[in-house]
């Protein structure tokens, strides 16, 4: 999951100092891609989608479980 999230920001980057519109494009795409799968990963294991406060304690009270 740190990759995932790794990866995550570094899209959001991309989408941030493309250089052509072609480039934005892409970036912003694998940008949409990852945090809809963020979104799910967290619906997943029961945590909320809004706010990350308590998201430790949810996780190791073994509600989580499943990988991005």
């Amino acid at each position: 999951m740190n990759q995932f999230l790794f990866d995550h920001q570094i899209a959001a980057m991309k989408v941030d100092r493309s250089l052509s519109p072609e480039e934005r494009v892409e970036a912003l795409a694998q940008l949409k891609n990852r945090a809809a799968r963020i979104t799910r990963w967290r619906k997943a294991n029961g945590l909320s989608e809004l706010a990350w406060l308590n998201d430790r304690e949810t996780v190791n009270s073994g509600k989580g479980g499943q990988d991005a």
